[in-house]
């Protein structure tokens, strides 16, 4: 493993997902009558990201440690337990991050395969609202698994 190879790719993920939250802000901040109906489909964009970046992230790290990456119809559902599984990881968030996590996946997946027409303010501006707050623990989550890798040697 390529211990500073996966620390820049982990950051510059993380810099994304930085850049996603800041949007998300500046779309609650919109008073409501300000909104327009395509801010809603903007706003799920950007919840759907959270999940995208974090499966990036676990994608990396596969990579890294010379990891199959999970495919198939379950796919996305395998990573986030893989995730949840690492103790150093998901394991060590708190359950109702836990539970948001598995929102957010399924609001990737209706997303996904939904049509943004069917999108409305009330389905996004929870996930939007906690998008940032979420982050933030992913982030300290992330940068705290990094420095307890080993060095190259």
């Amino acid at each position: 493993m390529d211990r500073e190879k996966l620390t820049s790719e982990v950051r510059c993920e993380l810099d994304h997902l930085r850049r996603t939250a800041a949007q998300a802000e500046r779309l609650l901040a919109l008073p409501a009558a300000e909104r327009r109906e395509w801010d809603a489909v903007a706003a799920a964009k950007y919840v759907a990201d959270l999940w995208l970046g974090l499966e990036n992230l676990c994608k990396r790290r596969y990579a890294a440690l010379g990891q199959l990456v999970p495919f198939g119809a379950d796919s996305h559902t395998r990573v986030l337990e893989d995730f949840l599984a690492e103790p150093a990881l998901g394991g060590a968030l708190p359950a109702a991050l836990v539970v948001r996590l598995k929102k957010y996946l399924a609001f990737r997946h209706r997303f996904a395969h939904g049509y943004g027409q069917e999108i409305t303010w009330p389905m996004v501006e929870e996930p939007l609202r906690l998008l940032p707050e979420t982050l933030d623990l992913l982030v300290g989550t992330w940068e705290g698994w990094l420095s307890s890798l080993p060095d190259d040697r």
